[in-house]
């Protein structure tokens, strides 16, 4: 029995796959009969000069031992949970600060070109540099993770898929004559895509979303959007749902919407393919690349909406197609996402404790401002 802590960073009233991996990752800590305990700090994106100090005061936490408790392992997550300092450090990346890489001076980012940012993004990169090197062991949740991190920080890693959080509870139920959309509310997640093509779709059709709004006036420019092509009877917002409500929601679609921007890894679309359900996504949605392939489990479009509504529509016209492409998805399902599950991930994350960790490279960078030594 190992005494384990997993570091996660939480915008405080919202929830998404951060927040399932971390849970369903101390259940399974736990379920091995580990002492597992979360250390949860509140993250705040904006503005982005304070991350800096987010960073430092993650730094200078001691994490070896709380009281006489003595910590052999920290789990860290995503940014800037690993900025954590112990001598055992195992990292599970989610992503880092992704403004600052691949979103960096585009729309979806707040860091531009201009030199002043320019520095302040200079001074994330060498401070991952850093600390990431430290771990002992490094893996990421998807290739398209793990793959930046190689790209931008020149430091190797290994792929580990999370397995579904819930498990074998996913079911397929009816071909409804709904769309599902599941996720944060916010611009990257391009929710508007699908809900701006619902003119376009046919008029018996609804779309149903799950997720809470998690970016400043979202839910004013959605609507707006819904009163400007009376879309009020078709689009239903419904929040947080329970575990079941979600089966239930997957279960019955006729397919999913997930088209977020260059997505870290995306546990929607393999929940729809549990649910044998296709999913609808565009061809820069990064993550999901890796599990959707095109006419075979699901479509792969243009971000636009003209692409979306017609997509919907063949779904639509020809359910037997439908119910093909989620079938195939459900067999992906069962015979890549099943077996070992868990328990490889957990050996390979307690790797640390038996001296193993994966080959890696690495570079050693010069401590930053904000990384002490």
């Amino acid at each position: 029995m190992a005494n384990i802590l997993v570091l996660g960073a939480k915008v405080p009233f919202t929830s998404g796959g951060q927040e399932i991996l971390v849970s369903t990752l101390i259940r399974e800590l736990k379920a091995r009969d580990h002492r597992v305990d979360l250390v949860d700090l509140p993250y705040q994106a904006l503005p982005k000069e304070d991350l800096l100090r987010q960073a430092a005061y993650w730094r200078s936490i001691d994490f070896t031992s709380f009281g006489e408790t003595k910590v052999d392992l920290v789990i860290a997550t995503k940014f800037p949970t690993y900025y954590a300092k112990h001598p055992k450090k195992s990292l599970w990346l989610v992503h880092q600060h992704r403004p600052a890489y691949d979103l960096y001076a585009g729309r979806y980012s707040d860091i531009s070109d201009d030199p002043r940012d320019e520095q302040f993004r200079q001074l994330i990169v060498q401070g991952d540099n850093k600390v990431i090197a430290e771990c002992e062991y490094i893996s990421g949740i998807s290739k398209n993770v793990i793959e930046r991190l190689q790209h931008y920080n020149q430091i190797v890693g290994e792929v580990l898929y999370p397995p579904l959080p819930m498990g074998n509870s996913y079911r397929t139920g009816e071909f409804q004559d709904y769309i599902l959309s599941v996720g944060r509310l916010c611009s990257i997640k391009r929710v508007d895509l699908m809900l701006k093509a619902m003119p376009i779709v046919h008029g018996h059709v609804k779309l149903k979303i799950v997720g809470t709004p998690d970016e400043p006036g979202i839910m004013e420019y959605f609507q707006n959007e819904i009163a400007k092509h009376s879309l009020q009877s078709r689009i239903e917002f419904l929040g947080r749902v329970s575990e079941e409500d979600l089966l239930s929601l997957f279960a019955n679609a006729l397919g999913v919407f997930y088209a977020p921007h260059n997505e870290d890894y995306g546990y929607v679309t393999l929940e729809a393919f549990a649910s044998g359900k296709p999913v609808l996504t565009a061809h820069d949605s990064g993550g999901v690349l890796e599990f959707v392939h095109h006419e075979q489990n699901g479509l792969i479009l243009e971000p636009t909406i003209d692409a979306f509504g017609h997509a919907a529509n063949r779904l639509v016209e020809n359910k037997p197609f439908a119910e093909e492409l989620g079938k195939n998805g459900k067999a992906f399902i069962e015979k890549e996402f099943s077996g070992a599950g868990w328990d490889r991930v957990i050996e390979r994350l307690l790797s640390p404790l038996q001296g193993i960790g994966t080959e890696r490279e690495s570079i050693h960078i010069q401590s930053s401002q904000i990384v002490n030594g």
